[in-house]
């Protein structure tokens, strides 16, 4: 199944902010990503973790299927 990303507003103005959107636009994640799951971006210099909010399964008019994952920003261990 194709899967999609979409961004909370705070992910979204942190993945801009850090030049993240190319490397989130990237992504593929699996099936086996769940709800709770951290994603850690990680480069030489610094880490960014989002967190996975929710998953919903979007069917399209033509019978196309994606599974669409939520992340959001910050990644607060109390949320996980």
């Amino acid at each position: 199944m194709e899967t999609m990303i979409e961004l909370t507003r705070s992910a979204l103005g942190h993945a801009r902010k850090m030049g993240l959107m190319p490397r989130i636009a990237a992504l593929r994640l699996g099936e086996w990503v769940a709800k709770g799951d951290v994603l850690e971006l990680s480069s030489d210099a610094r880490s960014d973790e989002f967190i996975v909010r929710g998953r919903r399964v979007w069917i399209n008019p033509e019978g196309g299927q994606a599974l669409i994952f939520l992340l959001d920003y910050p990644a607060h261990p109390a949320l996980r």
